[in-house]
């Protein structure tokens, strides 16, 4: 790994599709360290060494626990985790969707599918 992806901000994408997977990879992986979790478990392991600076949080998880579990969680942890910024991702617009994400602890809200320019603007008002 050069000096240069080493000084990268890491960004934890928390989907369980393959194709948005690959597709937050592709808009992100030029300016930003990637890390991809399928599911809330695997997503908590990748947040223990605390050098993600910003969440790409998909709603709806597969298994006993979804996006909105994960980000009530991170912000009850005690350390400088649970500041870490999270961006909520849904295929539904709906207001109460936004309302549940802010209530949970989520900073910002996109809805599906996300335009890489759109995507940008939101994660540089944060990283």
């Amino acid at each position: 790994m050069s000096e240069q992806q080493a000084q990268r901000p890491v960004v934890l994408v928390v989907e369980d599709d393959l194709t948005s997977q690959q597709l937050m990879n592709f808009f992100l992986r030029n300016e930003y360290e990637v890390r991809i979790a399928a599911s809330v478990p695997t997503a908590k392991e990748m947040l223990a060494d605390g050098k993600v600076k910003l969440i790409l949080l998909d709603f709806s998880l597969e298994g006993d626990e979804d996006g909105l579990d994960l980000a009530r969680w991170l912000r009850k942890l005690d350390d400088e985790r649970k500041k870490t910024p999270i961006v909520a991702l849904t295929a539904h617009a709906f207001t109460t969707d936004r309302d549940n994400a802010i209530e949970a602890g989520c900073d910002d809200f996109l809805t599906k599918p996300v335009r890489q320019a759109n995507l940008m603007e939101t994660i540089h008002k944060y990283v």
